[in-house]
């Protein structure tokens, strides 16, 4: 049940976020969605970095440096191939 309303909790939020915010300018939707990327990124170090140090070690930031630089990376050559 509790799952249940998560998905529509997300569902709906995500609508109205569209909605409400759909028609804004690059300047504010990049304001917006760094603000997003904030969260997640201080969500990754409140919570899941100290466990997943815990649990494998050094490679951890490793592998999670390797992933972040990979997905820059593919934005890069997405925002590439557009232009």
């Amino acid at each position: 049940m509790l799952w249940l309303v998560i998905v529509l909790v997300c569902a709906s939020a995500s609508a109205a976020g569209y909605g409400l915010l759909g028609g804004l300018s690059p300047l504010w939707l990049s304001s917006v969605q760094t603000f997003a990327g904030g969260a997640i990124l201080m969500m990754l170090a409140n919570t899941m970095i100290p466990e997943a140090y815990a649990h494998g070690g050094k490679l951890a930031g490793v592998f999670t440096v390797l992933g972040f630089a990979i997905c820059a990376w593919i934005i890069v050559l997405e925002h590439a191939g557009a232009g």
